[in-house]
């Protein structure tokens, strides 16, 4: 498997582009602050409360996204990040064959979730690397409340995401989109713990149905070194998970480098596996056991992904634990 960093040649941040990008940056951040503090009411009237209420009214920009590149790749916090958790990428020679085809998209099914998933922010400024085909048309699927949140909602926006509704996904496919889910989601992000590598899969087959409706390959992902970049406590374990099941949201106990929320810095590598394709009798209409076949074959193929890469990112004495 070819093997990509932050600092491959084929897209190294100049000096120039990190400068104009967080020059670019620094000016929105200013307008923002200074407009609130020298004209409150003005700003909020004509500018930020107009924004929000169009975007929140209309859901236009969690849609397809405003993914912006170079803030992906060269926002310094993301550069520091990358660097932090040396994170790579592993790519199968059979997913980056088939990644040239014309009108190639995929489904990117990636596990474990982790305390906060850092790696899938930083994952998209490194895009170009992993398919240089379709980058510009790969869009990730993030939870309706992080666009709610303003500053969040910016970031979230500008790093490719969009709502993980299911309209807004079989949307996006529809227009030729590629996606990457982290199928877990907040159950399996509550049950992280460092050292163990446990993911949430056995009732999760949305993703599957998805691929199989639209007839989109499914790509096995999957991130050493996740479940360890932060400690994590039980402390108010069942409030905690009542709140995921029924409002959808997660607050991890959680703390990293030095007791902060700063990643420790343990290296995280994403492996991407070969490409696999579900196909049903009536196309775009899989039975419940067409579904369970391709669910159980998926679960085979995310632990043979893991068991063949684990002693090469120090998991060797680890065993995947699949709920």
């Amino acid at each position: 498997m070819p093997t990509y960093t932050h600092s491959n040649a084929s897209f190294t941040t100049s000096a120039a582009a990190l400068l104009v990008s967080n020059g670019m940056l620094a000016s929105i951040l200013s307008i923002f602050v200074l407009s609130i503090y020298y004209y409150p009411r003005a700003a909020l009237l004509y500018v930020w409360l107009p924004y929000y209420t169009i975007g929140f009214v209309s859901k236009w920009s969690t849609r397809d996204g405003l993914q912006w590149h170079w803030f992906a790749l060269n926002f310094p916090v993301f550069a520091i990040l990358r660097a932090h958790i040396g994170l790579t990428l592993e790519v199968s020679k059979n997913f980056s064959q088939e990644e040239k085809k014309k009108d190639a998209k995929f489904i990117f099914a990636i596990f474990p979730h982790g305390v906060g998933s850092d790696f899938r922010v930083l994952l998209q400024g490194m895009l170009p690397s992993l398919a240089p085909n379709i980058h510009a048309k790969i869009r990730s699927l993030a939870a309706s409340v992080l666009f709610v949140l303003p500053i969040i909602r910016e970031i979230t926006l500008f790093t490719g995401c969009i709502d993980a509704s299911r309209s807004v996904a079989n949307r996006a496919l529809k227009n030729g989109r590629s996606l990457i889910i982290l199928p877990g989601g907040e159950a399996e992000q509550l049950m992280t713990k460092r050292g163990v590598e446990k993911i949430y899969l056995k009732s999760r087959k949305g993703f599957i149905k998805l691929a199989m409706r639209h007839g989109v390959p499914v790509v096995p992902c999957y991130v050493f070194g996740s479940n360890d970049l932060f400690h994590t406590s039980e402390i108010l374990a069942g409030p905690r998970q009542w709140l995921v099941k029924n409002l959808g949201v997660c607050i991890p106990m959680t703390w990293g480098y030095l007791g902060t929320l700063c990643p420790l810095p343990v290296k995280n590598t994403i492996c991407f596996g070969d490409t696999v394709e579900y196909k049903c009798k009536v196309d775009g209409e899989p039975t419940d056991e067409e579904l369970n076949a391709a669910h159980a074959d998926f679960c085979e193929k995310i632990k043979a992904l893991f068991d063949s890469k684990k002693k090469i990112y120090g998991c060797e004495d680890r065993e995947l634990i699949i709920v």
